[in-house]
């Protein structure tokens, strides 16, 4: 296949450059290559495909996947929070009840409670109702004795 020679050298009198261009392009060898029409072809093909935009650009549903995976982390993550929320709003807000004897309100009668109460007895502080465990209507040394019996009592197989 044979394709036109449309690569002409120009006259000198037509070059606008420096002058100094000039003279090194006028020193230059002025022997002609050889391309082969092959050559040429191949590099015309390369140049087209790298500077011509494609006709139509092509959707690729796998860029899509990490997106879908990244909304279903986050679907499993917040889901468990959203019901807690919803369950949460839907009760009435009540006080904590705490066990009678549960000085320091950890959640479980300990000897931890007896201290608690002898401490607040041995500075003066007067504690409230809710610390009366004996039920003598009276806040003394008597509670302590029994929150730290009811701590210390071991069940049936040995455990306390």
């Amino acid at each position: 296949m044979q394709t036109p020679d449309n690569h002409q050298q120009p006259s000198d009198e037509a070059l606008e450059a420096p002058p100094k261009l000039v003279s090194a392009l006028r020193q230059l060898p002025r022997e002609r290559f050889f391309v082969p029409p092959t050559l040429d072809e191949a590099m015309l093909r390369a140049a087209r495909r790298t500077l011509c935009k494609p006709e139509r650009a092509e959707f690729k549903w796998f860029h899509l996947v990490p997106l879908a995976a990244a909304v279903a982390v986050a679907i499993c993550l917040l889901a468990p929070a959203y019901q807690a929320v919803r369950r949460s709003a839907s009760k009435p807000n009540r006080e904590p009840v705490w066990a009678k004897g549960d000085i320091n309100h950890d959640g479980r009668v300990d000897i931890l409670d007896a201290f608690a109460l002898a401490r607040q007895l041995q500075s003066g502080a007067k504690p409230g109702p809710e610390t009366d465990v004996n039920g003598d209507g009276v806040v003394d040394e008597r509670d302590v004795a029994a929150i730290a019996a009811r701590a210390v009592k071991l069940g049936q197989g040995g455990h306390s």
